[in-house]
């Protein structure tokens, strides 16, 4: 569920571990060097530390801050990497005179800001608030755009999927019905030399621990994932078991629903797996049931006022001993003084909270729910419509897309190791 303010000081809390050591570190180089000196050149075009420490920060509030100074060291080395990655992309984007409009960019930031329930100027102030900036945000979004066009533009004329192959894939899925597919996603981390790979490999390690102590997946993936991947948060859709490359199927093997695997090594680099979701293949599955779900909800900035408690704890009980409905939320929201969003929206059994699932998952249409204490403040919920899970037959163009894109992303993986094999990058 999408969360306004609390997402920000989320990002900010987190922040506060890691901005503490960047700035010790800052401090101690700063005596050496200016704060906006040049600390790599990529084919003639420079990265500043000012830039640098801007992404830096942005990846230290998603990844859970920093403890130490080597985990820092760590976090700094994949930044430049990935920083070093996007001035390539930008780079050959140019050479095609390829230009990403401002207008398009601010469209892009606007629907990332939207992904956490927060407007355009609420979460370019929460990018403030952590030492970064909404144009470390917007440069990054430039290079993601960019490279996509640009490898679609080049590439995509070469890929080659036949109806033949997209039929022989849909009757491998009717041939296996009833058994597990797989929704993983990735996190790409390239090693472009041997003496990369302990630091590579070290870091890899240090990302799966961040995760599994609650570090966002897909936020981590869009920082510092190497692969195409990275703009959708890694993900790589439904895969069938048959379909999957062996040494995937062994790495999630005896991973959970929402844990990640360790990292595996790969002829590239090393690949961070997470299981996101598994369901039987053309099987009707319960977790499927798709409601609209709205919400009496009372923020943590609010329930830090026991007045404010109170007042809502109150509302709450007498909702669930007499009959409600979603149109009269509004008036319930008015009544108990919350002051989070009511709208949840439409999502499926699978998407939810264990908490709020198990709160909804039997209720009554338009009743109340009883009262929720989470993380991010207290909530009553009412489910407004409810539709009973159905089986999904495969689509010919869903399945040509889906082959399609994954040929296109390994085409646009070579075509990078192609530029940073002929780039002259020089650290300073």
């Amino acid at each position: 569920m999408a969360r306004v303010i609390e997402k920000t000081k989320e990002i900010a809390k987190h922040s506060l571990m890691g901005i503490g050591i960047a700035a010790m570190l800052a401090g101690a180089a700063q005596s050496q060097q200016a704060i906006n000196s040049i600390e790599v050149l990529v084919n003639d075009e420079p990265l500043s530390s000012f830039d640098i420490n801007q992404r830096l920060r942005l990846v230290i509030a998603v990844a859970g801050g920093v403890e130490t100074e080597q985990e820092f060291l760590k976090v700094r080395e994949q930044v430049i990497r990935s920083m070093v990655d996007e001035k390539l992309q930008l780079q050959e984007a140019a050479t095609v005179e390829l230009e990403i409009q401002d207008a398009q960019l601010e469209e892009f930031f606007a629907r990332r800001a939207q992904g956490l329930g927060q407007t355009p100027e609420q979460f370019a102030n929460a990018l403030a608030g952590i030492g970064s900036s909404k144009q470390t945000m917007v440069d990054q979004m430039e290079a993601e755009i960019a490279w996509s066009q640009l490898v679609q533009g080049r590439l995509g004329s070469f890929v080659s999927v036949s109806d033949e192959e997209v039929e022989a894939y849909i009757q491998r899925i009717y041939d296996n019905k009833g058994k597990f597919e797989h929704r993983l996603a990735e996190i790409v981390l390239l090693v472009d030399s041997p003496e990369q790979e302990a630091s590579v490999k070290a870091n890899a390690d240090d990302l799966v621990a961040r995760i599994r102590a609650g570090a966002s997946f897909p936020d981590i993936a869009q920082q510092l994932s190497a692969s195409s991947t990275a703009a959708v948060g890694g993900d790589l859709g439904w895969i069938t078991a048959e379909d999957l490359d062996p040494d995937y199927a062994k790495a999630i093997e005896d991973v959970a629903v929402g844990d990640v695997a360790d990292p595996l090594r790969t002829a590239g680099g090393y690949v961070i797996l997470a299981q996101r979701d598994r369901r039987r293949i053309l099987t009707a599955d319960p977790l499927d049931t798709q409601i609209s779900l709205r919400q009496v909800h009372l923020t943590p900035e609010k329930v830090a006022d026991p007045e404010a408690v109170e007042k809502f704890r109150s509302v709450a009980e007498s909702l669930s001993n007499q009959e409600t409905s979603c149109a009269q939320v509004p008036q319930y929201v008015e009544e108990a003084g919350a002051d989070g969003r009511p709208e949840v929206g439409i999502l499926r059994y699978r998407d939810l909270q264990p908490q709020i699932r198990q709160a909804v998952e039997n209720a009554e249409i338009g009743a109340a729910s009883d009262m929720l204490t989470m993380e991010d403040g207290m909530r009553v919920l009412f489910v407004c419509e409810r539709e009973e899970a159905t089986v999904q037959e495969p689509n010919f163009d869903a399945v040509y897309n889906q082959m399609e894109q994954q040929r296109l992303s390994m085409m646009g993986r070579r075509y990078l190791r192609d530029l940073r094999r002929d780039a002259i990058v020089d650290y300073r």
